[in-house]
């Protein structure tokens, strides 16, 4: 005898604004990266800045909606990102953004400075890029000034980077959904390299599920970071086989695969979205009062999963 427990399955429509906006008749550049000192002592933050200039083709007044990122890469390849969103600027009009202090110059050796703009809709605008060389504090300080200037403006505002880049997380702990395999609970990760992690979860509801597993992300530089990751996942619930009259408990475990996106949704709270899988067989011999048989709970092996994970350190 075969008893068939089928789970619904929670089908999830992610809908974006699709709205479009008329073009801007112009250009918006990245007009100059200012980097003072050029020649930093180790421990030194530079003062960094980048200007970004409206253009256009009709009277000076139109006005456009950008997005602007400024990444630094340090020479041992770690990369930070800072991210200044739903910035309004006119045509003519220049802008100057800040990088914060929130990055480590410990280390000798070329620093490169990356500055993108891009309009509301993410398409590329303009990119620009500089270096600074962190020197020990022997190394004679060099006090000079980009030669970068900005000309030409009818207005020059500032603007601070908000939030915090993923790659300055490391320790975060959240709560997480699985949409198919209906359950929910508490999820940990830790970020010991800006490029590798790992995570820890438990859920309850209609399956308890325990899992462990290991990622890979992928930095962009527009936030928005992809991973994948393998892990191993332990699934049990408790049933009533109708057919016999008795309650027992189904289990099994083995290997699972995840992909998914990490999406920053404010200071050290982010938001992951991901699909993953796993070969989870739910079957058990049971019997009762001289009757035997084989019992089945279904479980779907593809699901869909949720979470939302604040960042304490």
């Amino acid at each position: 005898m075969h008893l068939k427990i089928i789970m619904p399955v929670v089908l999830l429509l992610l809908l974006g604004p699709g709205a479009s906006h008329a073009a801007f008749a112009g250009t918006v550049e990245i007009q100059s990266i200012q980097i003072v000192p050029v020649e930093p002592m180790a421990g030194e933050h530079p003062d960094i800045t980048g200007t970004v200039k409206a253009e256009s083709a009709k009277a000076t007044g139109e006005t456009m909606e950008i997005i602007v990122f400024a990444s630094l890469t340090r020479p041992d390849h770690a990369v930070k990102v800072w991210t200044w969103k739903e910035i309004r600027i006119k045509a003519g009009e220049s802008k100057v953004f800040s990088v914060p202090d929130e990055y480590k110059v410990k280390l000798r050796g070329v620093y490169k400075v990356d500055f993108t703009v891009y309009s509301k809709d993410m398409v590329p605008l303009n990119k620009l890029s500089k270096s600074f060389t962190v020197v020990e504090p022997s190394h004679p300080l060099v006090k000079t000034t980009s030669q970068e200037t900005v000309t030409g403006s009818t207005g020059i505002s500032s603007e601070k980077a908000s939030g915090r880049p993923a790659y300055d997380q490391h320790i975060g702990v959240g709560a997480y959904v699985n949409t198919v395999n209906t359950a929910g609970g508490a999820t940990v990760l830790l970020w010991p390299l800006t490029y590798v992690g790992l995570q820890g979860s438990y859920t309850v509801g209609e399956f308890t599920t325990a899992e462990v597993r290991l990622l890979a992300r992928l930095p962009l530089a527009a936030g928005i970071n992809p991973y994948l990751g393998v892990g191993y996942v332990n699934v049990a619930t408790e049933r009533t086989v109708d057919t016999i009259g008795i309650k027992t408990t189904f289990k099994d475990s083995g290997v699972s695969g995840v992909i998914g996106v990490e999406i920053p949704l404010r200071k050290s709270v982010f938001g992951y979205v991901e699909i993953s899988g796993a070969a989870i067989d739910l079957k058990k011999e049971v019997t009762s009062g001289g009757l035997t048989g084989t019992a089945e709970v279904n479980y779907s092996p593809l699901t869909v999963g949720f979470s939302i994970v604040y960042y304490v350190f």
